[in-house]
Parts: C-alpha cells; structure tokens; sequence
C-alpha cells in the first residue's frame, strides 16, 4: 500500500513539473508578444509629426501650428462630424489649401489624420480600467465615430486587431498585475 502511495506522489510530482514548464514557456510567448505589441504601439501612435520642410512657407507653417493646436488642445477630432471644410474654417484656411498642406507636409490625407488621433484616444480610453465597462461602440462614440463597423476596421487597420481583443488584453494585463504594453506607466498617467 505504502509503494502505491509512493508511486502516486512520484507520478503526481512529475505532472505537477510539467505543468509548470508549461505554465513558463506560456508566460514567456505572452511576455515576448507583449514586447512586440509595445513596440508596435509605440511606432503607430506616435505623436504626428509637424515638423515642416525647409521649402514650406510661413503661411503653411501657421496653418500646421493651427491644425496642431485644435486637435492637440481642443481635441476636435472627437466631434464625429468634424469635416474638412469645419476644420479649415477652425484654422482660418479653405479647405483646398488645407487639404494641400496636410497633404504635402503631414503626408497624409485629413481622413487618416483624423483617423490617427481618434485610434490614439481609443487606445487610451480601452486600456484604462475605468472606461472596461463601456461598450465598444460607447468608447468609438467617444473617439469620434458614429459607425461602430467604421471604428472596428479603423482600429484594425491601425493596430492590427480589433478593439474587442485589444481590451481583452488590457483587462488580462491589468488583472494580473503586470505590466500591460499598452498601459501607461503609473508616472505618466497624471500629465
């Protein structure tokens, strides 16, 4: 009876070590695709770039300063009408000429540019726990879309998965009490 019970604890003994190795080698592909996906935020929600060339003039100077300043400041990307034409008005423009400085300077059309700040806020918004219980579509409401389908493949596009996994692995980052790639660290979070 006495080696029975031995053979048992042995046997559960090597179970319990392969289980943890498993658990390990788990950890670690969750660690290193944490990695990745760090880096991979940190290249796609970089802040926009507004520096200008040395061939733009001071007028298309004035009006990137503007554009920065209402969407930096007054966040005006978050109005899910926001149009051009509103935006060029905002700068004191028409919406040709700042169409053709967002176009030649930031090198993007005023649509991804909107798009680029809206996602950064989403980011923002789906992986601070205070806003887990919103539903996605309140939180792409909040970013500025009026179109749940539209916010999805906008977060996609960007950030390569939906804004349904993307919180899920804030929620699990966080629950855990580890360090969640796309979580500001404690210090940043009041600037």
């Amino acid at each position: 009876m006495k080696t029975i019970i031995l053979i048992l604890s042995f046997i559960l003994n090597i179970v319990l070590l392969i289980l943890l190795f498993h658990i390990r080698k788990v950890y670690h592909q969750m660690m290193k695709k944490s990695l990745r996906k760090e880096n991979l935020k940190n290249e796609l929600v970089e802040e926009v770039s507004y520096d200008t060339p040395d061939t733009c003039n001071e007028q298309d100077k004035a009006i990137l300063k503007a554009l920065q300043l209402s969407l930096d400041r007054d966040k005006l990307y978050l109005n899910p009408n926001l149009s051009l034409q509103d935006m060029a008005k905002v700068v004191g423009t028409n919406k040709t000429k700042l169409s053709s400085v967002i176009n030649n300077n930031l090198k993007q059309n005023f649509a991804s540019l909107l798009n680029q700040y809206r996602i950064r806020e989403a980011i923002n918004l789906l992986s601070d726990s205070r806003y887990f219980d919103y539903k996605i579509e309140a939180v792409g409401e909040m970013c500025g879309y009026n179109n749940r389908q539209v916010f999805h493949a906008a977060f996609k596009k960007i950030m390569g998965i939906t804004p349904t996994h993307f919180r899920n692995i804030s929620k699990s980052g966080t629950q855990k009490g580890l360090y969640h790639p796309f979580q500001r660290p404690n210090n940043e979070s009041n600037e």
